[in-house]
């Protein structure tokens, strides 16, 4: 059976167990507000938990805590490749735990175009596994079906989203889509604010065309815009109907000084 080990644990977060639980638990703890409404999906930012935890939190408290699968797109900052790397079986660990990875759904994607297992696309990438220690927090029992998207083409996007869809279809269980992205990265707290506002204003029309146009511009930035891309469509087509701004900051606010500052922001896919 596949074991995704972890890679950044005792980097991005805690390995110790106690400290990573203990962690998690206060920045949920100081995130504002809780579920309200039918979520379909959220953004989740992906730096060092002292970066991007507190915005992070904001997200995942929103969760139906009764959802048991979890559809992660995540983007790849080590390879590029026209499609989806999918991990179709095994177990995603952390030092929480184990999750299983859900071999139903998985053999399903396996089966349609743009997608395909590749193990070497998720080893060492830190976007999607940052997301799992979260969840572990917020959730019971439930799977995960890892996703990293290697392109921003918005067709290709959208046909990784149809091939979710269909890959869902008929579930009876609840599932919640993460889409793992942070915004700009090293401009100044004020041109950060400005860039990243703009992505907000975009990603708030619910208008994939617009974002993508938006990105493509120069005018934001998003290192995650192939998971954004595919989780609006996708959670478009799962009845999503509008889209919630939870919360924004950047490094600048965390943990960080001001003058290269990375933008990080909590958002939900409400039906």
């Amino acid at each position: 059976m596949f074991r995704r080990k972890p890679a950044v644990a005792g980097s991005f977060y805690p390995s110790n167990p106690h400290r990573l639980g203990e962690m998690i638990d206060s920045y949920l703890g100081e995130a504002k507000g809780g579920a309200a409404g039918d979520i379909v999906g959220v953004v989740s930012p992906h730096a060092g938990y002292v970066y991007s935890g507190p915005v992070a939190a904001y997200s995942f408290k929103r969760i139906d805590p009764k959802v048991t699968s979890v559809v992660v797109l995540a983007p790849s900052h080590r390879a590029r490749f026209n499609g989806a790397a999918i991990l179709p079986e095994g177990v995603y660990e952390t030092p929480l735990g184990d999750v299983e990875i859900d071999a139903e759904i998985g053999g399903r994607l396996k089966e349609r175009e743009y997608f395909a297992p590749l193990k070497e696309a998720h080893e060492m990438e830190h976007s999607l596994e940052v997301q799992v220690p979260f969840l572990q927090k917020v959730l019971d029992d439930f799977t995960i079906v890892p996703v990293i998207v290697g392109t921003v083409d918005l067709a290709i996007c959208r046909g990784i989203a149809e091939g979710i869809a269909g890959a869902l279809a008929g579930e009876k269980r609840k599932t919640v889509i993460v889409m793992s992205t942070d915004l700009s990265h090293y401009h100044s707290y004020e041109q950060a604010k400005t860039l990243d506002g703009r992505f907000m204003e975009a990603l708030g029309t619910f208008d994939e065309e617009k974002v993508a146009g938006l990105l493509s511009s120069g005018r934001a930035e998003a290192c995650g815009e192939g998971p954004v891309l595919t989780g609006m469509v996708l959670c478009k087509t799962l009845g999503a109907k509008k889209v919630e701004m939870l919360k924004y900051m950047n490094s600048g606010d965390t943990a960080g000084g001001k003058d290269q500052v990375v933008g990080y922001l909590a958002a939900a896919f409400v039906r």
